[in-house]
């Protein structure tokens, strides 16, 4: 986690590791953006911020070692239908 989060300029200050639903994970990442004035969240694999993508993104960046989805990254609405009936 420590070479991910350096290998795009961030320091790693805190790690927090849940067991628990999406929702009691989103406050708790919440809270420790807003306590550590964090800019982006690092975890090991999408998955892990999945549940939770679109909150992390409307208050940080969201660091994954495949990609990078900036602040206020704007995910892509699954099963809308946006063409012509």
């Amino acid at each position: 986690m420590d070479a991910l989060a350096r290998r795009h300029g961030c320091r790693l200050v805190f790690t927090v590791i849940t067991d628990t639903g999406p929702v009691i994970s989103g406050i708790v990442v919440a809270q420790h953006l807003s306590e550590y004035a964090a800019d982006a969240v690092v975890v090991p694999g999408f998955e892990h911020g999945e549940p939770i993508r679109c909150l992390i993104t409307d208050l940080a960046v969201l660091i994954t070692p495949m990609r990078v989805y900036p602040l206020g990254y704007r995910w892509p609405v699954v099963g809308r239908d946006s063409g012509p009936r």
